[in-house]
Order: structure tokens, then C-alpha cells, then sequence
């Protein structure tokens, strides 16, 4: 009970720094992704403006009309968005006039992907909700049976490839 009490206290913490800060810059390291992107998720109005910088990899999401998402994400457990418990992921849907590489092993559960520190602003106040084909329980997808997920699009400013990603935790838990 001790343990859940600290665990709860230590969110409630960082979800009022993220929530709350006055500064203008907000960086997601390895420590605060989950819960500053989640908070992010849930607030996009009080991000919106401010300099935000992360570590993700690319990711491709396709919606049920076919139109194509090019997004930058960790995975997660149960995380914003995600109403299975299953893995999912967690990011931002990427604008950028430069090229953004090609997502690597995208279904592959594996840490060796296109991993990339961006840096940037919300383009928007608002998330976008993509309707997306469901899995089944094998991992395949179910094009009779629909999900979605909401996503904050990121207007990125710099993009630099992170060529040694071995200290990015390619999961990320609460």
C-alpha cells in the first residue's frame, strides 16, 4: 500500500511540473516520456507554444480510408490511448519540410529502429483521432473490427538520427 501511495505521489508530481510549468521548453527525457507525453496528450492546450524535445522512432500509421501518418513514438503498456491493455504506442504525428527516415522493423517488437531526436512546437491545440484496423488476438490485423487513437500533431523544428540509440529505453512504462 506504501509502495501504490509513493508510485501515485511521484505521478501526481510530474504530471504537475509538465502540467504547470511556466518555462517555455519542455524536454522529454528517459525519465518523463511516459508521463510527460501522456500528460501532453491530455492537456494539448497548455503545451501549445512551448519548445518541446524528445527521443522517439519513426513510426507508420495507416487509417481505415488508407491515409498514411508518419509519426514519432515509443512503445508502451496500457498507455494514453490505449483501451486493450496490450502494447501500443505513444507520440506525436510529425510535419517536417526535411525528410524523416523510413520507419526500420516497424513490426518487429525489437529496440532496432529509426530512432531520432526531435525538437519542435504542437502545430495545434488539438489532437487528431485516427480510426485504425483492429488486431486480433494472434497480432493480425481484423479489417472487420475498427480501434483509434488520438495523437497531438508536432510541427518539428530540427531532426537529428540517433545513430547509437543503446542508452533510449525502446519501451516505456509508468
Amino acid at each position: 500500500m506504501k509502495k501504490a501511495f509513493i508510485i501515485i505521489l511521484v505521478m501526481l508530481l510530474l504530471f504537475s511540473l509538465f502540467a504547470c510549468s511556466e518555462g517555455e521548453r519542455v524536454d522529454l527525457t528517459e525519465g518523463t516520456f511516459f508521463f510527460g507525453m501522456t500528460s501532453i496528450q491530455l492537456h494539448p492546450a497548455d503545451y501549445y507554444g512551448k519548445h518541446i524535445s524528445f527521443d522517439c522512432f519513426t513510426y507508420r500509421l495507416t487509417d481505415v480510408n488508407g491515409r498514411e501518418y508518419m509519426c514519432g513514438v515509443r512503445k508502451c503498456s496500457a498507455g494514453y490511448g490505449c483501451k486493450c491493455g496490450k502494447d501500443s504506442v505513444i507520440g506525436f504525428i510529425l510535419l517536417y519540410d526535411g525528410e524523416i527516415p523510413e520507419p526500420k522493423n516497424q513490426n518487429v517488437d525489437t529496440p532496432d529502429k529509426s530512432w531520432i531526436h526531435v525538437e519542435g512546437k504542437l502545430a495545434s491545440a488539438e489532437t487528431t483521432e485516427i480510426r485504425l484496423f483492429a488486431y486480433d488476438e494472434d497480432g493480425q490485423i481484423d479489417y472487420q473490427r475498427e480501434d483509434s487513437v488520438k495523437f497531438c500533431t508536432f510541427a518539428v523544428e530540427s531532426l537529428t538520427v540517433i545513430e547509437d540509440y543503446s542508452s533510449l529505453a525502446y519501451y516505456v512504462v509508468s
